[in-house]
């Protein structure tokens, strides 16, 4: 009696052992597939949404800090040149009402008169003194002897036939002219050779 139940006792054990183990539909070929979190890759892409927008706040920020800055430079450029152009307006007005005085004192230092040698020499000093420091100012006379006519920097006031300069030469020089700064502050009074046509 306890053989029997002992041999029914294996059989059973062997027959649960032998019953099949169920397959997943998610295994392929032994592999477990990984389960994709549907909600996990939303926040990803909402994450490298968000990145990309702030690359583009960052460009813009930065770029609109360039512009800034460049209309910060052409600002401070103009200023400094206006700044310029006001000083060398007023240089130029200036020297302009000055010229008159230098006249006087060259046709003062120019007279020949008997017994003033010292005086002569004094307002020569002067007058050497004075366009010194006008010269540092950018003040320099026009050179129109022997030059052809300008009327850009000539003021023709007197005509010379049957000279022996050229026609259109400038010959004597009645008022003296300047320049500043490379600009005509006054133009030059001169005598101007011309065609002799009594010839």
């Amino acid at each position: 009696m306890d053989l029997v139940e002992e041999k029914d006792f294996f059989h059973s054990s062997n027959e649960e052992e032998k019953e099949e183990i169920p397959v997943s539909d998610k295994t392929v070929d032994g592999a477990i597939e990984p389960c994709v979190d549907e909600a996990g890759g939303d926040e990803i892409e909402e994450l490298e949404r968000k990145i990309q927008e702030l690359e583009e706040e960052k460009n813009e920020i930065t770029n609109r800090l360039l512009r800034m800055q460049a209309d910060f430079d052409n600002y401070r450029k103009r200023v400094r040149s206006e700044r310029q152009e006001l000083i060398y307006s007023a240089n130029f007005s200036l020297v302009e009402k000055l010229l008159p005085v230098i006249d006087n004192l060259e046709r003062a230092s120019n007279a020949n008169e008997k017994g003033s040698q010292g005086v002569i020499e004094g307002l020569k000093m002067i007058v050497r003194n004075f366009m010194d420091i006008l010269e540092k100012e950018g003040l320099t006379p026009i050179d129109c002897v022997g030059k052809p006519f300008d009327p850009n920097c000539h003021e023709a006031v007197m005509r010379e036939e049957g000279s022996d300069y050229p026609a259109d030469t400038v010959v004597e020089e009645i008022q003296k002219g300047y320049k500043m700064n490379d600009k005509v502050l006054r133009a030059s009074m001169v005598k101007v050779a011309v065609d002799d046509y009594s010839v």
